[in-house]
């Protein structure tokens, strides 16, 4: 006669969000206080589920306001990515008060993430800002960047947005305080844009 094994069930698949949400658990019924490179991996992991915009952001502003963790921009990206996804423009100005809170500066990806979810909205003030702080920030952007500029230029209020009334002396002597090139004063009047890339660097990207 030979053996045969005893048939078993094949194990499910366990989301690895729903493992670091019950070790988390378990870490606080403990007693273990959580750390900032522990907010940082729970966020990630939540942040990689397409529904998760909502526990993410819940998970930073909770642990900095209640707990007084002392998070880095490591911990906030994952957050504005995954609410990037999710087009939540609500969320991601208050990531962004949260970054400010904390002394944490946007570099560009983050600022990228702020400025789609703003154009995907057709928030116009909040994409000028944005794009003024990614020219302040930094010299050249990368691709994925770059396409995100572009695609807010081609949208319909891309041409609309403007101000009714501007004062033109005010705009001259923007230009001269910030060293000319740029006024700062927002969408000024309406018309199509013209966008073209120019390569920069020793590199020639």
């Amino acid at each position: 006669s030979t053996y045969s094994p005893p048939r078993t069930h094949a194990a499910l698949p366990v989301h690895p969000a729903a493992v670091a949400r019950r070790v988390f658990a378990q870490m606080l019924e403990a007693g273990a206080p959580p750390s900032e490179a522990t907010i940082t991996s729970l966020g990630r992991v939540v942040a990689a589920d397409g529904e998760g915009a909502d526990e993410a952001f819940g998970l930073v502003s909770t642990m900095r306001q209640k707990d007084g963790i002392a998070l880095r921009l490591r911990s906030y990206s994952p957050v504005l990515a995954v609410i990037r996804r999710a087009r939540e423009a609500g969320k991601a100005s208050a990531v962004e008060a949260l970054m400010a809170a904390s002394a944490v500066s946007q570099e560009e990806p983050e600022l990228a993430a702020l400025l789609e979810v703003s154009a995907k909205v057709r928030d116009t003030d909040k994409v000028y800002e944005y794009m003024h702080k990614l020219w302040r920030a930094i010299g050249c952007v990368i691709e994925e960047t770059a396409k995100v500029l572009e695609g807010r230029f081609r949208i319909e209020t891309a041409a609309t947005a403007h101000k009714p009334e501007w004062d033109v002396c005010q705009v001259k002597d923007a230009l001269v305080a910030n060293g000319g090139g740029c006024h700062q004063l927002g969408w000024l009047q309406t018309g199509p844009w013209m966008v073209q890339r120019v390569r920069a660097g020793a590199d020639d990207k």
